[in-house]
């Protein structure tokens, strides 16, 4: 499809309780109806890097559920999720918090912790919510420890019209507001070029960004049934991937 100029989302983070509710519900209809996202997302992430022992740092976490599918696969980890809003970690502390996981409400271009503090950093589906997302990559390569990997993946706007219009489909079977929401995110999300430049940008060198590939044995790969073969396939089409090594 054509790729029309980057529209920023509205500064406003989701922090009425309410509303995260409302958000945390339509994921668990939207997993019943279809698939499990996250369990996708955790599977491409044990895929692409080694995730074997040390700490996670989850950045813009939600209400944890990356992090809480990543611990049922590797059991030597050790987790911490935040998260500007502190509705979304009132509701991942109230559900996952444990001596391995731990949730903060922080934001992601002021991570407080010490330089070199964990071996993997996470971010799901957020760049294209940032204000300023330079400056997110360089907290996030400050607080990576070195030979750490960081691993992103997040919409593209520079996806074909067919995928587009496929996932806005879907997204309106929920509910129109999803629909609108998909929509807003998309419009405000970032092309390949435009994350290769903030990356170069935010001086980082040792980097690879791609789409993620749909192989012959993608059920096999991500433990999925035949019926989810279309919607993942294209959810993940909708995606760029971008793996960070210090």
């Amino acid at each position: 499809m054509k790729i029309n100029k980057r529209i920023p989302e509205k500064y406003e983070e989701m922090d009425d309780y309410n509303e995260v509710l409302s958000y945390f519900k339509a994921h668990q209809i939207s997993k019943k109806k279809y698939f499990d996202i996250y369990h996708l997302i955790s599977k491409n992430i044990i895929k692409k890097i080694k995730l074997k022992k040390g700490r996670v740092l989850d950045v813009a976490c939600g209400y944890g559920e990356l992090i809480n599918k990543i611990s049922k696969y590797r059991k030597n980890l050790e987790f911490v999720g935040v998260d500007i809003s502190k509705s979304m970690i009132k509701l991942s502390k109230m559900r996952l918090s444990n001596k391995k996981m731990n949730f903060l409400s922080m934001s992601a271009d002021n991570l407080e912790f010490p330089n070199e503090t964990f071996d993997f950093i996470l971010c799901k589906d957020a760049f294209h919510h940032f204000k300023n997302p330079v400056k997110v990559l360089k907290e996030m390569f400050r607080v990576l420890k070195k030979k750490g990997v960081i691993y992103s993946i997040d919409l593209r706007r520079d996806i074909s019209e067919e995928v587009f219009n496929q996932i806005t489909q879907w997204a309106s079977e929920l509910n129109l507001e999803n629909a609108s929401l998909y929509v807003q995110s998309h419009n405000a999300s970032y092309t390949l070029k435009e994350m290769r430049k903030m990356v170069e940008k935010a001086g980082i060198e040792r980097y690879e960004i791609s789409t993620p590939k749909i192989s012959q044995n993608f059920l096999k790969e991500y433990g999925l049934k035949n019926k989810d073969y279309l919607m993942a396939s294209i959810y993940l089409k909708e995606k760029w991937v971008l793996i960070i090594r210090k």
